[in-house]
């Protein structure tokens, strides 16, 4: 029976990770409960799902290189956030191991050589051993997980790739270009693998009792090393992984008709080589194009190298989980000689350049015109919130973001448990609501005609009626025009992607409440933040080789931290708003 392909995309989201998280937890155990469903007989939806591969950007990358691992393993899901010491990975490194508290400590000031990062990168290290260490091992491989999932991650490489631009052409000086936009890619290797590791990936051994995860944990802390705040990483990387370039789609690689284009490395130059990386969202926040390319290669390979939008063909999608459309809005009285001073316009620079690696420019008309059924998203929504607070919006006061963790430019989640405990649980919700009523499709779908032809008629009918949808509905509220004018010939009737199987998962997730952060815990993050500040430029202070100025600059240390304190503590309380106990 064809199975229908998926590939997960995920946004980079700096603390927000705990949506994503808590979205990869509600999907795999709506998925286990309804493979659970068909193995004891019971009258449910027999089409089969595989989850191809993972792509994802900084926090978004943590997750989807843990979701390689963890999907191996048995392991709790987790509806009530407040627990602690589960077996669930996603929740633990998420909601109960990371922490502000943790990354202001000065353990990484004890080694010697230059400060790398503004803030403690021990607990990154500490998470990632956690996050590689395997589980208790399922009887039988989870049957929706692809035995070779492939996994792609964004980095951002500092040292860059060079490649010549005048090539072998005499008489000129050598031009170069430099790329950073770099990537790595791992595939799973298990007993049961039906295909052989691909040239261009570094193997997951799941064969070996213990397997060395140490690549895969290692770039996982690449793509998700913000610049200067979390340390940067050190990957070895082959010759071979950037021929072709990694600019290249899988269309313009596969093509034989010139040699492929060679980066421009000197000759002698070890192999593999060291590369220094972060971030992977400075780069590519939503890759996208990763997930796309992939699922498009695989067999049978789409002959346009690009998914089917058609409700009807399709038999694969990327499900992108984004934590960040934002709830901007746009300055009617804007103002521009107010804001051309210098400072004002490198603030903004970044802004836009944060925006901008997060724009989903390459689907956004797809996605809001409800033509495509090859590319969804998981976005944050509280609908209650909105009606909750709408009357603020008369009077002018904003309304809240619906992720708490989007507080303090997405720093805010590493604050307070409290926030990543309700990021976490508000997007097991949104999955839940998107699997019943986004990620559906017709059933003279090309799987879901397939499997329905299996059942015996009556079962067949019962499975149906229990188990419909309505027509899925665009932004504006409306069944979106291209899906009700889908398969005309047929009844029009729509079954979801991954069925909600039992009544525990089908009822409704009542809104969660949102968390406020107390004063003394924010003061003790202040007092924190001053040790760690005091700590570092200290360090910093003792590596000049001028006497005179290290004996100059020591006070203004101490004065700085102590001085500092106050309208560091007022730029928190403004930046957490609502969300801060007293706050508006």
């Amino acid at each position: 029976m064809r199975g229908f392909k998926i590939a997960i995309n995920m946004a980079g989201a700096i603390s927000a990770g705990a949506y994503t998280a808590g979205v990869l937890d509600f999907m795999t155990e709506a998925l286990d409960a309804w493979y659970r469903a068909k193995v004891e007989g019971a009258e449910v939806p027999r089409h089969e799902v595989v989850i191809e591969g993972f792509s994802g950007a900084s926090a978004g990358g943590l997750c989807a290189a843990l979701s390689a691992l963890l999907l191996q393993d048995e392991f709790e899901h987790v509806a009530d956030a407040t627990k602690r010491g589960t077996t669930n990975r996603f929740y633990e490194s998420w909601v109960n191991r990371t922490d502000i508290r943790e990354l202001l400590t000065t353990r990484d000031l004890e080694r010697p050589g230059p400060v790398v990062s503004l803030l403690d990168s021990t607990l990154l290290d500490e998470l990632a051993v956690y996050g590689s260490t395997r589980g208790k091992r399922p009887e039988t491989p989870r049957p929706y997980v692809s035995p070779d999932l492939t996994v792609f991650l964004s980095l951002t490489n500092l040292r860059g790739v060079l490649y010549s631009l005048n090539g072998l052409a005499p008489g000129g000086v050598e031009e170069t270009t430099s790329f950073f936009g770099d990537r790595i890619r791992f595939q799973t290797v298990r007993a049961d693998s039906e295909r052989p590791l691909d040239k261009a990936a570094y193997a997951v051994d799941m064969v070996s009792a213990q397997g060395d995860f140490g690549m895969l944990g290692n770039a996982a802390m690449a793509t998700g090393a913000f610049p200067m705040f979390l340390a940067p990483r050190v990957l070895m990387r082959r010759h071979s992984d950037y021929t072709p370039p990694l600019w290249e789609t899988h269309e313009a690689g596969a093509k034989d008709d010139a040699a492929p284009i060679e980066p421009s490395f000197p000759p002698g130059m070890a192999d593999p080589f060291e590369t220094l990386n972060v971030d992977g969202g400075v780069t590519n926040n939503d890759p996208y194009n990763y997930a796309h390319d992939y699922l498009a290669a695989l067999d049978p390979p789409r002959p346009d190298h690009q998914l089917e939008r058609d409700p009807c063909k399709a038999d694969r999608a990327v499900v992108s989980i984004a934590p960040f459309p934002t709830m901007a809005s746009y300055a009617v009285d804007y103002d521009p000689l107010e804001h051309s001073g210098v400072l004002r316009v490198m603030a903004r620079l970044f802004q836009a350049l944060v925006s901008q690696s997060r724009f989903y420019g390459e689907s956004l008309s797809h996605l809001m015109r409800g033509t495509t059924f090859c590319h969804f998203m998981v976005a944050p929504s509280d609908h209650e919130l909105v009606e909750e607070l709408k009357h603020e919006a008369v009077h002018h006061k904003p309304i809240p973001q619906a992720l708490q963790c989007a507080t303090l430019a997405a720093f805010g989640g590493f604050f307070e448990r409290g926030f990543r405990a309700h990021d976490y649980e508000l997007g097991r919700r949104n999955c839940q609501k998107f699997l019943l009523d986004h990620f559906v499709f017709p059933a003279e779908n090309v799987v879901m005609k397939e499997a329905l032809a299996g059942m015996d008629a009556e079962v067949r009918a019962r499975v149906v009626e229990q188990y419909r949808r309505a027509t899925p509905k665009g932004p504006d509220g409306e069944p979106m025009a291209y899906a009700a004018e889908a398969c005309a010939a047929s009844e029009r009737v729509w079954l979801p992607v991954v069925p909600l199987c039992t009544p525990e998962l089908r009822a409704p997730i009542a809104p969660v409440p949102r968390y406020k952060m107390k004063a003394a815990d924010l003061n003790e993050v202040v007092r924190l933040i001053a040790v760690r500040f005091e700590a570092v430029a200290a360090r910093a202070v003792r590596s000049m080789h001028s006497r005179g100025l290290r004996w100059s600059l020591r006070p203004a240390v101490w004065f700085a931290s102590k001085l500092g304190r106050g309208p560091l503590r007022q730029m928190l309380v403004k930046g957490l708003g609502s969300s801060y106990e007293g706050g508006e």
